[in-house]
């Protein structure tokens, strides 16, 4: 036997024994490989695939290039300054994200991409075994380090390659057994992002059960929390970041998408510690979120820097993909319910909503309130010096001025469904309700199981066990928030009911294939007043007053980022001159108010126009509420004049395009 297949079995046998411990001390989420994929959610992965997924040279560079094969600091792009560090964690985004699709759908073009990639990763290795993003300096290439090491790491749960195990193991512990990458925590901006390893570091642990990466991650934690306090006076927005700055309530400010980045390393800390601290800082920033920036979509508002709640705010597209990615940290650290529905009102709304139906564009940012979306109604650019370069950041196009969310729209579905469910030992939490079906390898045997739903749209399941072990299980049902009952039949008898809500209704048996369980959650639409505004939602959805536009294309611009066979869009209010598309809402407005319409269509339910479900209401047209120079979207007034009563139908909010979510408020 050569010394390199003795080394590798017996790495094996103790990853085996690492796993086996860790398995039993930590709720794990479930491998790209354990779900396929059924109903509206194949039809959406397959969309993805066909779309952008297949075709990312479409969204210009960097995802024309060879990506992470490739040096990619090109000086010749549409705007001076040349590349650096950004195009490694732009294509990162999009080979993690093609990495769980593509072996979600089956789809080997895609996972032999990702794979080309990851290979000439780890053969372009150090002596040290130090893995690198272009060797582009270590303070730089952190943070892409991070993004690509999902990738890395979702490949390994995927093939348990005891090989791939080692080359990220011996790179962590080349990387941080020197000092430079804990002096780079004292860097400012992009550059203090290496902290962001600790996400990767409890990961490991959780893998392996060597405690040298619940050291390494404290310790690395720790240097942050030190440097953030020493500059407290002088950058309370850095200071927020951190766990001690939550817990302290210091209210979230500065660039969204790294708050949301840094908002999950108390989760993963708590996971792999208990440490009480990291847990209520997590819970109190959510609430401080909440209480400041959160939109009516379940988003939080920001272009670029995190804006408060206004009706007319907007969230950018990596912001609301990132708070997806950690709210799944904070999901599996606590079990905790209440970040699942975080996580599907934030989806199945303000993200379906900026991708194109057929995946090949999409927009920057996001809104709730879309009144119109040109190449010249971006009007937020100005705040942050971004210029006129962006003002179309609200269009739907195959790639934008800057190229971070063309990379991470691909990992927007397929990470939501690796924390569809949570395991432990032989507990099972069904966290994440979509068709599909689950395979858990337990310990004495597969546990499989089907689910049959059109759920957000439906609030009925049907679970069908395909295989069983000879163990028990105990299988977790989440009950929502917004339910105000449930009640679930095993074998068509009723075996469990109640009115509680936001916690896992759990099933203990030695489950038979064959066996079939079915859950029902009864609601009504509920009011979400929002102070001079009010939305509407229906189950995990939100409903928005969809806005008829006329619509141009666009096969040509400076970035070569569009083409005639993935063009960008501009949309256009048909009544633009006159307000025709201006609604109010009864301030007084009550479930009773609301009718409930199923409409029986077939086909895929997210496509425009085609929703299982609408909701007629009364409403006011609005007289004095305009769009400034007919291109920019604006508030709704403080004091509302209305004219003329009718009844509109509203829809959910990612099956329209133009659209008021949160309305104004009007005496009936």
């Amino acid at each position: 036997m050569s010394y390199k297949i003795y080394f590798n079995l017996v790495l094996l046998l103790l990853i085996g024994v690492g796993m086996t411990n860790a398995q039993s001390k930590f709720t794990t989420d479930i491998a790209s490989n354990q779900y396929k994929p059924e109903g509206w959610v194949k039809e959406f992965l397959n969309r993805q695939v066909a779309g952008l997924g297949s075709h990312p040279e479409e969204s210009g560079f960097p995802f024309n290039t060879g990506m992470w094969t490739e040096n990619m600091d090109y000086r010749d792009r549409e705007y001076a300054g040349g590349s650096d560090w950004w195009p490694y964690e732009q294509t990162g985004y999009y080979l993690d994200g093609i990495l769980r699709c593509g072996t979600m759908t089956g789809t080997s073009a895609l996972v032999q991409k990702a794979n080309e990639n990851l290979s000439y990763i780890l053969a372009n290795a150090d002596d040290e075994g130090i893995l690198h993003a272009g060797k582009i300096g270590l303070d730089k290439e952190g943070w892409p380090m991070v993004v690509i090491m999902r990738m890395l790491v979702e490949k390994y749960e995927v093939t348990q390659d005891a090989e791939l195990l080692e080359a990220i193991d011996k790179h962590y512990k080349a990387v941080f057994g020197k000092q430079d990458i804990f002096d780079a925590v004292d860097k400012g901006g992009f550059e203090i992002r290496p902290v962001l390893h600790v996400e990767l570091l409890a990961h490991l642990y959780v893998i392996t059960g060597d405690t040298w990466y619940v050291e390494t991650a404290e310790k690395l934690y720790g240097v942050f929390q030190e440097k953030v306090l020493e500059k407290a006076g002088k950058n309370k927005t850095s200071y927020g970041t951190s766990a001690k700055g939550m817990q302290e309530g210091v209210v979230p400010a500065g660039h969204a998408v790294t708050y949301h980045e840094f908002l999950k390393l108390p989760a993963v800390l708590y996971q792999i510690t208990g440490k009480e601290l990291y847990k209520k800082a997590l819970y109190k920033a959510y609430q401080l979120l909440e209480d400041t920036h959160e939109l009516a979509d379940g988003g939080y508002s920001n272009h670029e820097g995190l804006s408060g709640k206004g009706s007319n705010e907007s969230t950018e597209a990596c912001s609301l993909i990132d708070f997806g990615w950690t709210t799944g940290w904070s999901l599996l650290a606590t079990e905790d319910p209440y970040f699942a529905d975080k996580m599907e009102k934030v989806l199945y709304n303000a993200s379906f909503s900026l991708i194109s139906k057929d995946f090949k564009a999409y927009q920057y940012y996001q809104m709730p309130n879309l009144l119109i979306s040109t190449n010249a109604s971006s009007f937020y650019n100005d705040d942050v010096g971004w210029g006129s370069v962006a003002k179309g950041r609200l269009c739907y196009r195959p790639g934008h001025d800057t190229e971070c969310c063309a990379g991470n729209i691909h990992r927007m579905l397929p990470t939501f469904i690796n924390r569809s469910c949570m395991v432990k030992d032989n507990v099972v939490k069904l966290a994440l309700y979509m068709p599909g079906t689950i395979t858990i390898p337990l310990k004495k045997g597969d546990f499989s199981f089907t689910q049959e739903t059109n759920y957000p749209f439906d609030h009925q399941v049907k679970i069908k066990i395909d295989k069983a072990p000879s163990s028990k299980v105990s299988l977790g049902l989440r009950i929502p928030k917004w339910a105000d009952a449930y009640i679930i039949h095993l074998n068509g008898k009723t075996s469990l009911e109640g009115t509680d809500h936001t916690f896992f209704k759990t099933i203990s048996r030695r489950f038979k294939t064959g066996d079939v369980i079915e859950v029902a959650f009864k609601t009504a639409p509920k009011i979400d007043d929002r102070g001079n505004g009010v939305a509407v939602n229906y189950g995990p959805l939100v409903f928005s007053y969809p806005i008829e536009s006329i619509v141009r294309k666009s096969t040509y611009d400076s970035g070569d980022k569009s083409s005639p066979e993935f063009p960008a869009y501009e949309y256009f209010p048909k009544e633009i001159m006159n307000s025709g598309w201006a609604v109010a809402l009864d301030k007084a407005i009550s479930a009773d108010d609301i009718e409930v319409i199923q409409t029986h269509v077939t086909g895929y339910p997210w496509d425009y126009g085609n929703s299982p479900i609408k909701l007629r209401v009364k409403a006011k047209k609005v007289l004095n509420w305009k769009l400034k120079n007919w291109v920019e979207p604006t508030a709704y007034p403080d004091k509302v004049e209305t004219g003329e009563a009718l009844e509109v139908e509203l829809v959910p909010e990612a099956t329209s395009i133009l659209r008021i979510t949160e309305f104004p408020k009007a005496r009936f």
